[in-house]
This record gives C-alpha cells, sequence and structure tokens, in this order.
C-alpha cells in the first residue's frame, strides 16, 4: 500500500469524543544548509484527550492557523484530519513507528467558525 498523503480516518470512529488539553509546543523550521533551528514556525502540537484511545494523543497544526485559545477540557473536533507515518532509527537495527495526526485546524463542539466579515452600514441620506 501507498499513502503518501496519509491515512483519512473517520474520526468520529478512530477518535472518539476529544477533549482539549492546551497547546504542546511549536515547532520552527530547521535550515539544514546551516544546521541551525529558525525562529519561523512551522506547526503547532496541540494536546487531547481521546475516548476511543483511551490516552492523550498530539495533533499537529500547520503555521498558518492561528494559536488556538480554546478552554482547557472544552469539548473538540478536528477538520480534516490525516495520520501520516515515519519510521525513526532506534539505533540497535531496529526502527520504530511514529505516528502523527495532522488536521487542518481544530474546533470547539457547538461553536460555529470565526470569520472576519465586516457588515456595511447603510446610511441614508435625504435629498431634498
Amino acid at each position: 500500500m501507498n499513502f503518501r498523503s496519509g491515512i483519512k480516518p473517520d474520526a468520529k470512529i478512530t477518535f472518539g469524543d476529544m477533549i482539549f488539553m492546551g497547546l504542546a509546543r511549536e515547532k520552527m523550521y530547521f535550515d539544514r544548509e546551516r544546521g541551525v533551528r529558525t525562529d519561523q514556525l512551522e506547526s503547532r502540537i496541540y494536546n487531547l484527550a481521546s475516548s476511543t484511545q483511551g490516552e492523550q494523543i498530539e495533533v499537529t497544526l500547520p503555521d498558518y492557523v492561528d494559536l488556538k485559545e480554546i478552554h482547557f477540557n472544552a469539548p473538540v473536533e478536528l477538520k480534516n484530519p490525516t495520520i501520516t507515518a515515519r519510521a525513526q532509527a532506534s539505533g540497535n537495527g531496529f526502527a520504530n513507528v511514529v505516528w502523527t495526526v495532522n488536521a487542518e485546524d481544530i474546533l470547539e463542539v457547538g461553536k460555529k467558525a470565526v470569520k472576519n466579515d465586516v457588515e456595511s452600514v447603510n446610511t441614508s441620506t435625504d435629498k431634498k
């Protein structure tokens, strides 16, 4: 099988009810040519509690998503989650599989997405 774009799970079946636990860390880009970490944000990683998995999971959001200001223990859901895997050498001739959950966004259950629409106010002028 070839899952280049990741596995697209049914979030309700795979993760069940999810609770927001907070920001775990921010991941910065690494400049491979100079061998140094940069100050440019690559992604943010959040901790969520999953009822189906029975443990805390880490969910990675891309850099263009604003910092989440969701209350601790608030019920949340994932927008378009994908699961990817990579092998990480353990140094003893074996490798471990590292699973990563990525999503487009984390949304509070029952809350609509915030839109930055500006309503125009009609001011009528009387012409005499």
